[in-house]
């Protein structure tokens, strides 16, 4: 059954738990990275424990997002796993700045990573439980939106505040996805029922098995782990780049990560009306040969600006991958089994992020960070070529995909 039109309203609600989300991920792609160097200038090191978020984000929203889609309870069967998931947020959050070791630290965070990937699977599964499918990709651009205004307003104040009170952009950091994710628990109905037009599969071969038969989807998370690739070997060191090879300061680093975030909050909604208008997947196509070639040309900045400009670019291939990309995905699978799928596609990005950072890291601590952006932009390019063949359900084409 499809869901009823939703509200422009209930969108921006909705959207509060993506500001949450990307809230917490720009402190982790931003300032965290600059905690860790505290503790150890091996950037293997520091690639292991950030590394550690994707290994948890491998490891949770499968099974969460299993677990999720069998569960019925009188508060519904995705908030609870999103309450749990974030008061683990902000308890960690509220710690991690006081410890003193290394090896604490690196525990400690590797437990924040579970607890936000428990949070954020079920509550990315609410957008299509609530959304029909007419609605998606508005709602997925606005959602998104919202997400990236969370990037730019953490990049706004941690940009001042981390060089004169680090801890308290840990603290604010827990309330802001804390507050904002509730806010989604609180004021967000599920659906009471998801019809469903397959038998629930018993056994770890049978549940594999059904998710490997839905090859259109298997095809897409194979194309987007490898533009996630490339683009997390480049960006887990971004703000370092900045530091180490143009000579800024750690305050001023944050703008590379606040310009890619700027451009993003300003394309994604007239991105997600052009990727209705032309089809998701030419725009895909486009935007992520795009991204690849802009990545080749940041190896070669020198100063400050020259990198702003060109990660700022990027921004618009990264604006597309999120919003048309997240539509173009649930295209792509069985909506009785949304959460298990989201995960799936959780799964896709975080191992990227896993094996990103560490073969940044160690890449960068051998031949330094230039070489980096070629084969962060090669990985890009394999993405691209395996996006070609993909295809979504024929019911669920929009005009401008369905052939003639």
């Amino acid at each position: 059954m499809n869901p009823q039109k939703i509200s422009l309203s209930t969108m921006f609600i909705l959207g509060a738990g993506w500001f949450g989300s990307n809230f917490f991920w720009a402190f982790y792609g931003g300032p965290m990275p600059l905690f860790l160097k505290n503790f150890s200038e091996s950037k293997f090191s520091i690639s292991l424990v950030l590394g550690f978020a994707g290994l948890a984000s491998c490891i949770m929203p499968p099974i969460v997002g299993h677990v999720s889609d069998r569960t019925w309870t009188r508060f519904g069967r995705r908030k609870p796993f999103v309450v749990f998931g974030v008061s683990g947020v902000l308890l960690c959050l509220f710690v991690i700045p006081h410890l003193q070791t290394f090896a604490s630290v690196a525990v400690l965070s590797a437990i924040l990573y579970l607890v936000i990937a428990c949070a954020e699977t079920p509550l990315f599964s609410l957008l299509p439980d609530i959304t029909p499918v007419e609605q998606r990709s508005t709602t997925s651009g606005i959602v998104h939106l919202l997400g990236s205004v969370g990037l730019i307003i953490f990049f706004a104040i941690s940009s001042r505040l981390w060089d004169v009170h680090p801890v308290a952009v840990f603290r604010m950091v827990g309330i802001v996805t804390f507050t904002a994710m509730l806010t989604v628990v609180l004021l967000i109905k599920e659906p009471a029922t998801i019809e469903s037009t397959q038998k629930q599969t018993s056994g770890i071969s049978s549940y594999l098995s059904g998710i490997i038969q839905e090859t259109e989807a298997m095809k897409y998370y194979s194309a987007q782990f490898f533009w996630w690739l490339g683009f997390y070997m480049v960006s887990t060191f971004i703000t370092l780049f900045a530091v180490e090879e143009l000579g800024v300061t750690e305050g001023d680093s944050m703008f590379l990560p606040m310009a890619l975030t700027v451009v993003t909050t300003l394309s994604m909604y007239p991105l997600g009306v052009l990727g209705d208008h032309v089809g998701r997947k030419k725009l895909l196509t486009a935007m992520i040969a795009l991204w690849g070639v802009l990545g080749l040309f940041i190896g070669f900045s020198r100063t400050l600006p020259q990198a702003v400009i060109l990660v700022g670019l990027t921004g618009l291939p990264f604006a597309t991958v999120l919003g048309v990309g997240y539509a173009y995905m649930l295209d792509l699978i069985p909506p009785e089994r949304t959460a298990e799928f989201v995960g799936f596609s959780i799964f896709s990005i975080s191992l990227p992020m896993v094996l990103g950072a560490i073969l940044a890291g160690t890449f960068i601590d051998i031949f330094g960070f230039r070489l980096l952006f070629p084969i962060g932009s090669l990985a890009m390019f394999v993405g691209l070529i395996i996006l070609q063949f993909t295809s979504p359900r024929a019911a669920l084409l929009t005009p401008q995909e369905r052939p003639d």
